[in-house]
């Protein structure tokens, strides 16, 4: 076990660079700090040895680590950092790792696709999170149904974008049939929001919480 996944399994806490309050680790993300220009390498995966510095996946976090020497305290020298490049390099990296992940899923057949498939993932117990497009039709209660039946729900991203993402047109629904990968899916959702305009939501979060029995999961 690598010392990021070590710190990860203790509950382990990190300081932002940029707002220098302290967060959980899976809150933060980690920049490897290299030896020269551009000194910092995002490192989603948490695979990259030596020093390395946390900070929330929020452009105005970066751009305060940039501007008021979080950055520079990390790295113990005086540097120029472009905090738009660096978070566009975290935001092209983190996309690389949301399309690893579906890859992953998809070989697994850990991934269901389309309503009455989807629902019967749900009536049957393995689902163990609800991935619905923020333009998905009855959208709402999809929502309405994963509250009641105290299902792990994340709301993030178009139909388009979730279609482009399993290779198919558009995609409104999708259920997630495996636990880490449902933690590791909305983990990266909620970073690439606070990169964005527009964060995700969810009910819950998916950390395989005993899923409701099947008999609740009957359609109302």
């Amino acid at each position: 076990m690598n010392a990021s996944a070590r710190a990860r399994a203790e509950g382990a806490t990190r300081t932002c660079a940029g707002c220098r309050e302290a967060f959980p680790q899976d809150a933060l993300v980690r920049l490897a700090i290299v030896p020269e220009a551009p000194w910092l390498v995002p490192d989603a995966k948490g695979r990259l040895g030596g020093r390395g510095v946390w900070v929330r996946p929020r452009r105005e976090c970066i751009e305060r680590a940039a501007r008021k020497g979080g950055f520079a305290r990390a790295l113990k020298r005086k540097v120029t950092i472009d905090p738009d490049g660096l978070a566009d390099l975290l935001v092209a990296q983190l996309e690389e790792r949301l399309r690893s992940l579906v890859l992953g899923a998809q070989r697994g057949r850990h991934l269901v696709v389309g309503h009455d498939a989807v629902q019967e993932s749900v009536h049957r117990g393995r689902a163990r999170l609800l991935w619905v497009a923020e333009d998905a039709g009855r959208r709402d209660d999809l929502e309405e149904r994963a509250a009641r039946l105290d299902q792990a729900c994340l709301v993030w991203g178009t139909r388009e974008f979730i279609g482009d993402l399993l290779g198919r047109e558009q995609v409104a629904v999708v259920a997630v049939e495996d636990e880490g990968l449902a933690r590791a899916l909305v983990r990266v959702a909620e970073q690439l929001g606070g990169l964005r305009a527009g964060s995700p939501s969810r009910h819950k979060e998916a950390r395989g919480e005993s899923p409701a029995t099947p008999e609740d999961r009957k359609p109302a």
